[in-house]
């Protein structure tokens, strides 16, 4: 997987939506499941619309939880701006809680930033809007790869 945030449906019921969470940095990755009401994808497309407004801007996005406290998993994605200018860094948390294939495994976690660039916040809300709509993605909001 290129850098960046990936989500993507799973299935719906008449309650709730389950959705999937990439995410990957070129040095550590990660991937956890979570479960959502109907409006999450919208609302986090409406939350993060027009970021950023000024330099102290911050949007957050929470799907599930990344409490080890409680079943599932989930992810925590906050959007700052790193300096004056406005340029974007994403702090991202991913958990999930340890159902995987090997039973007994312990929940694991991911805990990581990224380098934003703006025009890559306008694809991913364009393509969180599509995955809703249409159940077809994934939504990834690609991260930028720092100069070395």
């Amino acid at each position: 997987m290129e850098p960046g945030l990936q989500i993507s449906f799973l299935w719906s019921d008449s309650d709730v939506i389950e959705l999937s969470v990439t995410v990957a940095n070129g040095d550590f990755s990660g991937t956890a499941k979570a479960y959502a009401d109907h409006s999450w994808l919208s609302d986090a497309a409406t939350i993060l619309t027009g970021f950023p407004t000024h330099p102290s801007d911050k949007r957050k996005l929470c799907l599930g939880t990344i409490d080890p406290a409680f079943a599932g998993g989930g992810m925590e994605f906050l959007l700052s701006c790193r300096d004056s200018a406005g340029h974007a860094i994403a702090e991202i948390r991913l958990s999930n809680d340890g159902n995987t294939p090997w039973f007994g495994a312990p929940r694991q976690e991911v805990h990581m930033f990224a380098l934003i660039e703006p025009s890559a916040i306008d694809d991913f809300v364009l393509s969180l809007q599509k995955l809703e709509a249409q159940h077809e993605g994934p939504a990834l909001l690609r991260f930028a790869l720092p100069a070395s």
